[in-house]
């Protein structure tokens, strides 16, 4: 199998990433992204291409330079909008395997790709879109609905019906095109809660399935609870608290009094003042959180590298209570 990993930014932002392209949002140890390449080299033996537009800069600076890089792993740049059928195209002279997998660069991939190409091929599709289940399915009368997860399984063909000199997306021209040919399009639903992180929502769902079900390398860390993770030299004071699901960093202290509520990671050198209120709460970077502030569904990036005392404040005043 080769692997496409659509992480085009353009037209795709959201406020509540405050400018981090979604592919680079972190989950316990790791980036969105990452777990995608990682799912990939469990998986395949094939090539993995990453095309993508808007801040590329990022993405080069923290995966074709760090350790998710390697020689399996090509970029190629969108430098004009294509959709994601055109960038497929793009990436063909990088395909040689039979079969090509497509997702989004925001995916939390937790069903087997091997399965997954077992039903693509049991099916005998062309392409097959994989779906997750939203609702609640368990409750009588309740209704499921099958979304998109951003994870497309497709036979080299398709190709063939991509034009390479106009936009072209996937769901409204490249399947149609492929069923007015006769080509056989499917979809399957997925048995495990692979999605595609698009709000903030979803995001809280991953990271809530990633620490609750240790989705994540655990090495270097203790579970001081059930669901509750911390790395070394942690400092929690007496009458400091934390209900999980959450991930506590290296060298993270909480003085007294202060209170976290998971979904939650606080990242390596943070440090949570007395009678801090950190609710849903994700932190990049050494940030050190004033006494008595509030900070309530909040994704805070790593702050530029600025020297100062203020530079790691996050963002808002103190005793202010923040939402998105």
């Amino acid at each position: 199998m080769d692997w496409v990993i659509l992480a085009g930014t353009v037209g795709h932002e959201v406020p509540w990433t405050r400018g981090l392209p979604r592919p680079l949002l972190p989950v316990p140890r790791h980036t969105l992204l990452e777990g995608l390449l990682r799912a990939f080299r469990r998986s395949s033996e094939g090539s993995c291409t990453i095309c993508a537009n808007g801040r590329t800069d990022l993405f080069m600076k923290h995966v074709m330079n760090g350790d998710a890089g390697g020689s399996f792993l090509g970029f190629v740049e969108d430098r004009i909008p294509r959709g994601a059928a055109g960038c497929l195209k793009a990436c063909a002279h990088r395909l040689t395997g039979d079969t090509i997998v497509v997702t989004g660069g925001s995916v939390w991939v937790e069903d087997d790709p091997t399965w997954m190409l077992e039903q693509h091929r049991a099916q005998g599709n062309t392409l097959t879109v994989f779906c997750s289940s939203d609702g609640d399915g368990g409750r009588p009368g309740a209704d499921t609905l099958l979304r998109p997860s951003g994870v497309y399984f497709c036979e080299p063909v398709v190709l063939e019906f991509i034009r390479s000199d106009s936009y072209q997306d996937l769901k409204e021209q490249l399947i149609p095109s492929l069923q007015r040919s006769g080509m056989r399009v499917g979809a399957v639903s997925l048995m495990e809660a692979t999605r595609e992180v698009s709000d903030w929502s979803a995001y809280l769902r991953v990271l809530s399935d990633a620490i609750s079900s240790e989705r994540f390398d655990t090495a270097g860390y203790h579970k001081l609870a059930p669901g509750i993770w911390a790395g070394e030299d942690v400092e929690v004071a007496e009458r400091a608290r934390i209900v999980g699901p959450a991930v506590l960093g290296h060298n993270v202290r909480l003085e007294n009094d202060a209170v976290v509520v998971g979904p939650t990671i606080l990242s390596d050198g943070c440090h949570v003042g007395r009678g801090s209120w950190l609710v849903r709460v994700v932190l990049q970077g050494s940030m050190r959180i004033p006494a008595g502030t509030s900070m309530i569904d909040q994704f805070v990036p790593a702050p530029p590298a600025v020297s100062g005392r203020d530079a790691a404040a996050p963002p808002g005043r103190r005793g202010s209570v923040f939402s998105t």
